[in-house]
Formats: C-alpha cells, sequence, structure tokens
C-alpha cells in the first residue's frame, strides 16, 4: 500500500512538472507571437509632416520647395509614402505654375510616392534611435526608378520621429530640366521628408 501511494504521488508529481511545462510553453509562445504581432503593427502618421526638395543653379541659385503633405500607408510588406504635389510651393507663385503644370503635369501625374520594403528598415525595438541606408522605388511624373533612402529613426513616448532623403536626377523620370528667367536648373535634386508616426 505504502509503496502504492509513492508511486502515485510520483506520477501525480510527474504530470504536475509536465503541466508545468506545457503552460510555459504555451506562455512563451503568446509572448513570442505578441512581440512579433507588434514588430508588424501598421504605422500611422501624426503631427504634421515637413517635405522638401532642394535644387541648385548657376552662381549659387538655390531653389527649395516644401510641403506639408504627406500620407503614410502599408501595402503588403512595403511602406508607402505619397506625397501630393498641388501644395508645393517655392515662395514665388509664377514660378510655383511653371513648376506644377509644366514639369511636374500635377493634373496628370498628382504625387510622388516612394516604397520601402519594411523588411529594409531597421527600427528600434524600444526607446532609442536607428539609422541605415534601404533600397526602395520612387514614382514621379509616371515613371517608378530605384532609389537608395538614408533614413533615421528616434523611438519614445510611445511615437517614432523619421527622417530621410534621397538624392534624384529628374530626367530620370522623364522631366524637362527646368527653365526659369533664362537660368537653367541643375537636374540632380535632393528630397528630404520628416514625419512622425504610431504603430
Amino acid at each position: 500500500m505504502f509503496v502504492n501511494a509513492r508511486f502515485a504521488e510520483s506520477v501525480k508529481m510527474s504530470e504536475d512538472r509536465r503541466v508545468n511545462r506545457s503552460s510555459l510553453a504555451f506562455a512563451a509562445l503568446v509572448a513570442a507571437s505578441t512581440v512579433a504581432i507588434s514588430a508588424d503593427a501598421a504605422l500611422t502618421r501624426t503631427g504634421t509632416p515637413q517635405v522638401a526638395f532642394h535644387a541648385s543653379g548657376p552662381a549659387g541659385m538655390r531653389i527649395d520647395g516644401t510641403t506639408h503633405d504627406l500620407n503614410l500607408s502599408e501595402s503588403g510588406s512595403n511602406i508607402v509614402m505619397a506625397v501630393p504635389l498641388a501644395n508645393l510651393t517655392t515662395g514665388i507663385s509664377l514660378r510655383d505654375h511653371h513648376m506644377r503644370d509644366k514639369y511636374l503635369q500635377i493634373g496628370s501625374y498628382p504625387n510622388a510616392v516612394l516604397t520601402v520594403d519594411r523588411g529594409a528598415l531597421h527600427l528600434p525595438a524600444g526607446d532609442g534611435s536607428a539609422s541605415g541606408t534601404a533600397q526602395g522605388t520612387m514614382t514621379i511624373h509616371g515613371r517608378t526608378k530605384n532609389v537608395s533612402v538614408r533614413y533615421a529613426v528616434i523611438r519614445g513616448g510611445g511615437a517614432l520621429r523619421v527622417s530621410g532623403s534621397t538624392n534624384l536626377d529628374i530626367r530620370d523620370f522623364g522631366i524637362d530640366v527646368p527653365t526659369y528667367l533664362g537660368i537653367t536648373v541643375k537636374p540632380d535634386i535632393t528630397v528630404e521628408a520628416q514625419f512622425t508616426a504610431t504603430e
């Protein structure tokens, strides 16, 4: 009887250990799933973004265009940043009119769109910062080209502060080299963007 009781107690302890191990394994699986979901959580833009392009010409001429329009979305594994061009301004209304209608032709091509695979971006897991270079595609004026994007991300207070830039040659997108008041602008431009997002 005593031997049988000891055997039964041993069996019960073994079963309890198996249950505990199973519970721990299940808890670990849930935790891992939560981390994975968090890592893939959709990004939502908040606040007011800042998008700018910088162009130059002879004798130190510089043209800076800015807009506060930027739409952030996700398509499959890609992060998509679309910039409506209708409100892009350079500070001179006649130049803005020529830029939008003659060169960018926004009536037919209203947006500039940058697409980057989310897996190519290194986002900080907790509060902190990360930076790097990612490959993506830029669509402007109805043409899509591969681009290299330099980016930096700061995570803090439940938000991601993102900044990025890329260099473009407008001729790659079928855009004529602009001439303004007899001055020809260089075709190489830098595009920069800053925005805040939450997951």
